[in-house]
């Protein structure tokens, strides 16, 4: 019903109210009358919010399944949350929930990306996160755990950057071992790379005659597990967050692809 003909029919009732009560016609008791009148206005009231709800929940969009695969185009420049979010559930056809506590402005122009991708973009710009759970995406601000936890990877990352470079920088010349074992060769080339490498298993104790003068690191920690013909890999010791320990290292990539 049209919420616009509530007024006028709610006035319809008070006024054959006042006519009834003012006859009393067929014998009706001001009483009954007054019992018949609230029960229509109980009625009319209802259906007023009835309506009401229907029409916000179609102004929120529809909630449908949102895939988060789909590809979308974005440009907005300094906008509030809401508009962007907007933009981006216009073009999935589903609604998204946003948390009133994310606030900060957003800059993106972005063509034909995907969803995931555009709020991986997104979401460090205004400090929020996404939860994706039963087709529905819900948009909340980063909490103190979520704040620590990405300084500890953002710490994590930049350490295996540096290990990564420093497995490719080169060893001195006068790097010549003969009959050396395993063990020995790693701690000479930790000394001259900074990092900390021991054998994996019981590899330590294989005898080496080599020569890794010039090498990357990398390429001489190769060179000494093939020549004991190891498993192929190494322990590297390394901070993982707030403790440190040997993480394995596969030159060869695992499986070793030899």
């Amino acid at each position: 019903m049209n919420k616009l003909l509530f007024p006028q029919t709610i006035s319809s009732v008070l006024s054959i109210y006042e006519r009834r009560n003012k006859m009393n016609t067929h014998g009706c008791s001001n009483h009954k009358v007054s019992h018949m009148v609230i029960g229509l206005l109980v009625v009319l009231l209802a259906g007023l919010a009835l309506s009401s709800c229907a029409s916000k929940a179609r102004a929120a969009g529809p909630s449908c399944d949102f895939d988060m695969n789909m590809r979308v185009t974005i440009d907005v420049t300094n906008v509030k949350p809401r508009v962007f979010f907007d933009q981006l559930a216009q073009q999935a056809g589903c609604s998204i929930k946003v948390s009133p506590l994310v606030w900060k402005h957003v800059t993106l122009h972005i063509k034909k990306m995907t969803v995931t991708q555009v709020l991986d973009l997104a979401c460090p710009q205004i400090g929020c996160k996404y939860i994706y759970n039963g087709g529905q995406l819900n948009i909340q601000p980063l909490t103190i755990i979520d704040k620590m936890q990405a300084k500890q990877w953002e710490e994590f990352n930049k350490m295996m950057e540096e290990r990564n470079r420093i497995l490719q920088s080169r060893l001195p010349e006068g790097m010549t071992f003969e009959d050396v074992s395993l063990s020995t060769v790693l701690e000479e080339i930790s000394k001259a790379s900074g990092l900390t490498i021991k054998p994996w298993k019981d590899e330590g104790d294989r005898k080496v005659n080599l020569d890794v003068s010039g090498m990357t690191i990398e390429e001489a920690i190769k060179a000494a597990l093939l020549y004991v013909d190891g498993e192929g890999a190494v322990l590297i010791r390394q901070k993982y967050f707030l403790h440190h320990s040997w993480g394995q290292y596969w030159p060869w990539g695992y499986p070793p692809t030899r």
